[in-house]
């Protein structure tokens, strides 16, 4: 596959594996000491997986949780957030300058932080309570299945996950799963960036637990990697502006969710599919997991969205626009 080292993929698969027991521990950790909610917060990217669980709370857990774009929440702080609190970082460099900036006041004022980060000398780690390695040099989705052990262990212990073990020991299943689907959607990746890599203009559609993922793509692939003009919408919110300036040339991309509100995935999709000659479905159900539960689908389905997007999707980008991935005329080149 075009751009793309398996064998690194599937070594970076049992570093994350062999981290689990280390979130896990965590979350034990935490659990046994006590605390009055949970604060996720990250930048770009990183926010993406969190928004997810995020989503993930409202249906499976009465514990209190709240993601936050850490900028904002140095900025204006949070009144829910005091000592008894517990904010959960992730960076995989480990010196994001927002995520290093939210555990360093966290740590001043004794309120206790997990960094989710590559090495435990990096900036964010020395300022966390707790670290949790994310050693991966491959494969951005990895990031969910470490976010999934910490926050669902969490949930269990609280009484309200019952079936966590065999759902964890699942997600070891997982990068085989996403190695296949990897290889299966990497045709309709290239055909997909040949028809699409000159557009002035596309849209991204998605919602409740698939948003971060459209969230992603469109501004840190597509914006940020690629210099694509993008519109990234959720599904419940483009019937209520983007809609207008849909036409039969304009793309529309939309990434479908697996879960409770899939049905505002299908009503863009009907929708779109009368008006323009240029939608494109991501749909997570496509793709084959092998042993891992139905029940458990909706919870890995933007693992899923991820490892098409980011990875094969991004590659083919840049083969048909020529412009690097690495390439960036602003971000981090200066101060700023």
């Amino acid at each position: 596959m075009l751009g793309f080292n398996q064998d690194e993929y599937l070594n970076s698969a049992r570093e994350i594996i062999a981290a689990r027991k280390i979130a896990e521990q965590v979350a034990e950790n935490i659990h046994q000491a006590g605390y009055s909610n949970l604060f996720f917060a990250s930048v770009g990217g990183s926010l993406a997986p969190m928004m997810a669980i995020n989503e993930f709370a409202k249906e499976c857990t009465s514990l209190p949780i709240y993601t936050e774009q850490a900028a904002e929440l140095i900025n204006k702080g949070n009144k829910k957030l005091n000592k008894d609190s517990v904010v959960i970082t992730l960076s995989k460099s480990g010196d994001t300058k927002e995520s290093v900036a939210i555990a360093q006041w966290c740590k001043a004022q004794g309120i206790r932080v997990v960094a989710i980060t590559k090495n435990q000398d990096s900036p964010l780690a020395s300022n966390a309570t707790w670290h949790i390695p994310m050693r991966h040099k491959n494969g951005v989705e990895y990031e969910y299945m470490l976010l999934y052990w910490l926050f669902f262990r969490l949930v269990a212990l609280n009484g309200e996950f019952a079936d966590y073990e065999r759902f964890a020991s699942q997600l070891e299943l997982l990068p085989e799963n996403l190695l296949q689907a990897k290889r299966d959607f990497d045709p309709q990746a290239d055909e997909i960036a040949r028809e699409y890599h000159d557009r002035d203009y596309m849209m991204w559609i998605g919602g409740a637990e698939m948003w971060g993922e459209v969230y992603l793509f469109s501004m840190c692939i597509l914006e940020e990697m690629q210099w694509k003009r993008t519109k990234s919408v959720s599904s419940a919110e483009f019937f209520h502006g983007t809609l207008e300036l849909l036409e039969k040339e304009v793309p529309l991309f939309l990434v479908k969710g697996e879960g409770k509100c899939r049905t505002l995935d299908d009503r863009v999709e009907a929708f779109a599919r009368k008006i323009s000659d240029c939608v494109v479905v991501i749909d997570p159900r496509d793709y084959r997991l092998n042993g891992i539960d139905d029940a458990f689908r909706w919870i890995v389905a933007p693992c899923v969205a991820s490892t098409l997007l980011v990875d094969r999707l991004a590659a083919h980008f840049e083969k048909y626009t020529g412009h690097d991935l690495n390439i960036r005329r602003y971000y981090r080149q200066f101060d700023y």
